[in-house]
């Protein structure tokens, strides 16, 4: 599965790998800011579905992950950002590809 992400698109590959480490809805992924991820040791994230509190431990590979898609991205841009204007993408939008 890997495999075929990232010959899709590294978006998609790292999308994939941060919802497998942290176990977060895709609703949840798609609201993360770079500087909600980007030299931290932690992802705090206020689940959507829930209204919990969630904390999750970035470990080692995870943060090289997230150091090599974030290298280019300002802290205030939505991690998984749309190509169109500086909204995030959306669930639909990924559903297509």
């Amino acid at each position: 599965m890997k495999q075929v992400l990232m010959n899709q698109h590294y978006r998609n590959y790292f999308l994939y790998v941060l919802g497998i480490n942290t176990g977060f809805r895709i609703s949840d992924l798609l609201t993360l800011k770079v500087g909600d991820v980007r030299n931290r040791s932690h992802i705090v994230i206020n689940e959507q579905k829930t209204g919990k509190l969630k904390r999750f431990k970035i470990n080692s590979e995870l943060q090289h992950h997230i150091s090599d898609f974030t290298i280019s991205k300002d802290v205030a841009e939505y991690l998984f950002k749309s190509r169109r204007g500086n909204d995030r993408i959306h669930r639909a939008s990924l559903e297509n590809t």
